[in-house]
Order: C-alpha cells, then structure tokens, then sequence
C-alpha cells in the first residue's frame, strides 16, 4: 500500500522506560539490564491508564526488559492488550562501555573534563542542553583510550554520538516505514533517555534536550520519509493524567 493511499497519518508515540534499580542507584545503565523497581511497576501503571482512549496498532520497543515491561504494561493498562511489541536492538540506550555500571555523577564529569568544561552545568550554560548528548563523545573519547583499563572488544565500547543516532534514525524509520505498510495509525515505541534524545536532535536540532522523567513521552508524525514533531517534547502528561 503506497503512502498516498493510507487512510490514517502514522503518529509515534516515543516513550522512555520506567524507573530501574540503576535509575534508583544512580549508576550508568546503557545497555545493561538493570530490574523494574516496584515504583516503576506503578509508573506503567499510571503511564498505561493515561493512554486510555488511544488505539494503538503496533508496538516496538528495546530489547532490554525496562523496555518491554515499559511497552507491555502501557498497552495492557491502556485497553491495548491484543498488540504485540516487536523489540528492536537499535532502540536500546547508548552503550557506555567501560562505563557501564559506574556512578552517573562521576562519569559525566569525567566526560565533561574529557570535552574542556569543568562541569556539566558549566557546558550546559555554554552550550546549552546540547551538553548532555555531547558528553556520551566525552565517555567515547575516554573508552576509545581505554582510560579505565579495561578489557573490552573495540565492539563493546561506549558509542559516539553520531553512532547512536545513526541507529535511531534507522530503527525509527523502520517503524514509520511498517506502520504505513500497515494503513498507518498509531504506534508505540519505548526506548531510552539519551537515545531518544539522539534521535530527537537528528531529525530537529533546535529541539530541547534536557532531561527525561520515566515515560516522558514525545508524539512524532511520520510522512513522505520525515519525521515531525507534535506538541511538546518529553510530556508527562500520560503518567499524571494515569495519576488522577
């Protein structure tokens, strides 16, 4: 079915994950596969209940299980239990490589030392939010080195930047690709902080990149091969309608 022909716009509802044990610990988590905590278990809830009255036609998320229990619980709570979820490796979080597992507050400083600031705030008050997909470069750079001595293949060492989004972009488009294949309508798609955040800033640059709360949720329109993006970036909206 050509695009021309569909009957529905392909709307994709881009979520993060829900709150991990790592996200609790304050610890880098990248492509490690950290537990739903029970308080992330009651943010699907909430997240699910707050899509209510939204159909979903198809559903894909990471391959890392905060993805999936993220996706199923939405659609589950949300009135959308006969969809599927098909899981994407691109969709995972950028690899932090030797950083893995490591506290968050004193890798990013190390990559922020590693781009020539003495601080995240002092990048992003240079910068602006910007900054926090730049210090995934900084972690790059000082894996590339192998500043923490470590023994990792070249493969599993943390990404830059520019690989991250390459693989969003590829992945997302798949998914648009599918949906119109499909007769369009509405998708959802779970994947991580910083890659969604890659990913907005590939297709609009001007776009705020700050920080996303558990199920922040940006709604993005596919056609003729682009991507728009629709209100505003990194809602909570479902998760606090759910709430009430």
């Amino acid at each position: 079915m050509s695009e021309m022909n569909n009957t529905e716009p392909v709307t994709i509802y881009l979520a993060r994950h829900t709150k991990t044990t790592s996200n609790a610990m304050g610890r880098m988590q990248g492509w490690s596969d950290f537990p739903v905590t029970p308080e992330g278990r009651e943010i699907i809830r909430c997240f699910g209940r707050g899509l209510k009255g939204i159909t979903f036609k198809a559903a894909w998320c990471g391959t890392l299980q905060r993805h999936y229990e993220t996706a199923r619980g939405a659609l589950d709570y949300s009135g959308n239990e006969s969809v599927s979820i098909t899981r994407d490796a691109d969709l995972r979080e950028a690899n932090f490589g030797s950083f893995e597992g490591r506290d968050i507050n004193a890798s990013v400083q190390a990559a922020m030392e590693e781009l020539g600031y003495a601080s995240l705030q002092a990048a992003l008050d240079a910068i602006g939010t910007k900054a926090n997909l730049d210090l995934q470069d900084g972690l790059y750079a000082l894996d590339q080195r192998n500043v923490l001595d470590t023994d990792l293949d070249d493969e599993d060492r943390a990404e830059s930047s520019e690989q991250i989004q390459d693989r969003m972009f590829a992945a997302m488009t798949r998914i648009g690709q599918s949906a119109l294949a499909q007769g369009g309508g509405n998708v959802l798609v779970v994947s991580s902080g910083l890659s969604l955040r890659e990913f907005l800033f590939r297709i609009d640059p001007e776009v705020d990149l700050s920080d996303q709360g558990n199920t922040a949720t940006t709604k993005l329109r596919y056609a003729d091969g682009r991507f728009t993006i629709i209100g505003p970036v990194g809602s909570t909206q479902y998760y606090e309608r759910g709430r009430e």
